[in-house]
């Protein structure tokens, strides 16, 4: 890191210039203050960074001196939101965390203001470790920034004394040419490649995962895992952790818990309670309810547990919606009221635009697509416009189900 980026971080002008065209146009700062000081672009990435990442980073943005090395080190941050969500992985009684891939650090010093333990912070950057650096000092974190490669890192600790209670890991999901990577074994660091030396010196491993990944393959790939969370807003599956018990001799019939966490809260369960679990089928009724389920919990296909826990009934084995008499204020997804359930048929398709100027069309296990549909139907999106569900429902028959706009 050159002798400037490390003055910046203290450099009152290049603050005070930040905070004076904090509402300004980065472009037009970029071309009309070009060369006229040496920090111009690093200053004008601030304000972008801010604007980019305010709702992301709302908690670090706050801070006036928070500093960001790369606008991709923003991007390829933890958010705030995901971060309070690991931090409450910590199991209490932990002495001693590390981030092996800390990056901006979010998570680390998200965990360290939640838990009060001292926590390492391992990044092989040095830009962006000095930023770390300077950032837990600016949001008053406990966190030791080290950098180096996790794997040297790992390699100074002792071996046998598992001195490391926690060691989050997030590998970098991107390949040598920037293109996204899903395998475990494809990213960087190749973590079952690290775990025998991950079993010498840690006990307990969190691991953050892409969402892409398979759940079933991904617990046969990480032997000793206990606990399997699967993360996510109401729109998407944002990533897929992993707590991995290194130290316990666990049997190769364990069965982890799986945690599906969403907007209105959490789903737990064991691959066994889904096997055993009796789904009851049922086609749905206007008047009734429609229940998707959010996408984290689509994700770990809890499928026949959501009918027998909630008292619902699946409308087929493959199209993964559940319809109720009424209202179910616990259940974890996206419920609607039905309007009418209506045949899949052209003359139903023929009348559907004339009784429904707008409508948002989605399909579910059905023999043509959303899109096709929206076409034929010359649908009209707009907020509040009533939602048409084409779906299979038990035997085998395709309906159209609308349902309320919200």
């Amino acid at each position: 890191m050159h002798a400037l980026d490390m003055e910046i971080f203290d450099d009152e002008r290049f603050w005070a210039w930040v905070e004076a065209h904090n509402n300004d146009d980065p472009a037009k700062l970029r071309l009309a203050w070009h060369g006229r000081e040496p920090w111009i672009d690093d200053a004008v990435r601030q304000i972008e960074c801010r604007r980019k990442y305010r709702r992301k980073l709302q908690y670090e943005i706050s801070y006036d001196r928070f500093y960001f090395p790369t606008s991709l080190s923003g991007e390829q941050s933890t958010g705030d939101e995901l971060a309070r969500i690991h931090a409450a992985m910590i199991p209490s009684g932990a002495h001693t965390i590390v981030d092996l891939t800390s990056g901006l650090g979010v998570d680390a010093m998200t965990i360290a203001r939640a838990t009060g333990v001292h926590v390492v912070a391992v990044e092989r950057d040095s830009v962006v470790s000095a930023a770390l650096r300077h950032n837990a000092g600016v949001v008053g974190a406990d966190v030791e920034t080290i950098c180096a490669d996790c794997r040297d890192y790992l390699e100074s600790v002792p071996d046998g004394r598992f001195d490391i209670d926690i060691a989050f890991i997030d590998p970098a999901r991107r390949d040598a040419d920037g293109g996204r990577v899903f395998g475990i074994r494809d990213c960087e660091p190749d973590i079952l490649t690290m775990l025998p030396l991950l079993r010498r010196k840690v006990r307990t491993l969190i691991v953050k995962l892409s969402p892409m990944l398979d759940v079933t393959r991904t617990l046969r790939d990480l032997p000793g895992t206990t606990d399997l969370w699967s993360l996510g807003s109401s729109t998407e599956c944002k990533e897929i952790v992993a707590c991995c018990d290194l130290q316990a001799d666990i049997s190769s019939d364990y069965e982890p818990d799986i945690h599906a966490v969403t907007p209105n809260g959490e789903i737990s369960f064991r691959l066994g309670e889904e096997a055993c679990a009796e789904s009851k089928y049922g086609t749905p009724m206007a008047g009734g309810w429609l229940y998707e389920p959010w996408p984290a919990v689509m994700k770990v296909a809890p499928w026949r547990l959501l009918s027998s826990r909630y008292g619902m009934v699946q409308l087929h084995p493959n199209t993964h919606l559940y319809y109720s008499p009424g209202p179910v204020s616990d259940f974890p997804g996206e419920g609607r009221r039905i309007l009418e359930v209506l045949p899949f048929a052209s003359s139903v398709l023929k009348q559907l635009p004339r009784r429904y100027s707008r409508m948002q069309v989605a399909a579910r296990n059905f023999p043509m697509a959303a899109n096709v549909l929206s076409r034929k139907l010359r649908a009209k999106e707009g907020y509040g416009a009533p939602r048409l569900m084409a779906a299979t429902v038990v035997p085998d028959t395709p309906v159209l189900i609308v349902l309320e706009g919200q």
